[in-house]
């Protein structure tokens, strides 16, 4: 393992070691996506599907989304 970075990896001058961590979590998504079947693909997106309307229930429910945002 590396040695920490002197600096937060939010500053100016990261730019490279960000597009080594975006590359890694692209190339594991797509490992990920090849690896399910078609039926196993529908249940996934079933369930990210339920938890995108279960945050938009809790947002309304919470005040920080508007009621009609259930509707639209």
């Amino acid at each position: 393992m590396t040695n920490p970075a002197s600096k937060p990896l939010f500053a100016p001058g990261n730019e490279a070691e960000w597009a080594r961590i975006n590359e890694e979590e692209e190339r594991q998504e797509a490992e990920f996506a090849a690896s399910l079947s078609m039926a196993e693909r529908v249940a996934y997106g079933q369930k990210l599907s339920q938890q995108a309307v279960s945050l938009i229930v809790a947002s309304v429910n919470a005040g920080h989304a508007p009621k009609r945002a259930l509707w639209s």
